[in-house]
């Protein structure tokens, strides 16, 4: 029992550690979200995290953390005063939804942030966060903590657990892909990178990747940005 509650103690100080980390960064330190969490896995502070390191994970703030990202990879930076929130921020609740994921499937954040980088994390505020205790799993014990990170994880597309778990979904276990993450995938963009070129929002191309919304019925302005980006002619998009 000590053992498992060791681990849970560490999973949530981890959990309290990214999510920090992460809101300073972006909020006080105005880095982008992907580009420091490229930063996080250079630094070897991502390997730190994923072994639970306790001199990394409870030694220091989240805030300390992030200046350590920069200095461990040659960067300068200049301490700057945090910004304080009363309630916790976007990014914050994807940093520790991250570290949650992470500590559960026992994977490297490189490999995550592969298929869902952190900017797509964080456009999923709304969903993961409505399903999410209002209290955060590192104020509870026991089942309740357990139950709350649970909460989060499970907020994440079964993408990546289908990916990380194993499991290959075959044509006759699933449906084929859209046509829509096809082309993303043969132009080599990420969900991110093709909603921001293509001025449509993160989380509305997911719901059109996953068949949650028919691309047949958007808005023509979003097929046809999202066609010219791919350059594809917009009806190659649409399901038949």
């Amino acid at each position: 029992m000590k053992k498992d509650y060791g681990v849970a103690l560490l999973t949530d100080m981890t959990c309290m550690a990214l999510g920090k980390m992460l809101d300073h960064a972006v909020h006080s330190l105005h880095q982008d979200p992907d580009g420091f969490f490229e930063l996080f896995i250079a630094s070897g502070m991502a390997g730190a995290f994923e072994r639970k390191d306790i001199i990394t994970v409870s030694g220091r703030s989240g805030i300390e953390l992030s200046y350590e990202v920069y200095r461990r990879c040659g960067l300068s930076f200049e301490r700057v005063t945090p910004r304080h929130m009363a309630a916790q921020s976007r990014e914050f609740y994807a940093g520790s939804s991250l570290a949650a994921l992470q500590s559960d499937l026992d994977i490297p954040y490189e490999k995550i942030v592969r298929i869902m980088p952190v900017s797509g994390i964080i456009a999923m505020y709304e969903s993961y966060h409505s399903r999410a205790v209002s209290e955060l799993p590192w104020q509870m014990d026991g089942d309740e903590r357990l139950k709350a990170i649970d909460a989060i994880k499970a907020s994440f597309p079964s993408e990546l657990r289908n990916v990380f778990e194993g499991r290959r979904i075959s044509a006759s276990d699933a449906k084929q892909e859209t046509h829509l993450k096809e082309m993303r995938l043969r132009n080599g963009l990420s969900q991110s990178q093709l909603a921001a070129a293509a001025d449509v929002p993160v989380r509305t191309l997911q719901q059109y990747e996953q068949r949650r919304k028919d691309l047949g019925k958007a808005q023509y302005e979003y097929v046809a940005r999202l066609a010219s980006v791919l350059s594809c002619r917009p009806e190659d998009l649409i399901e038949h």
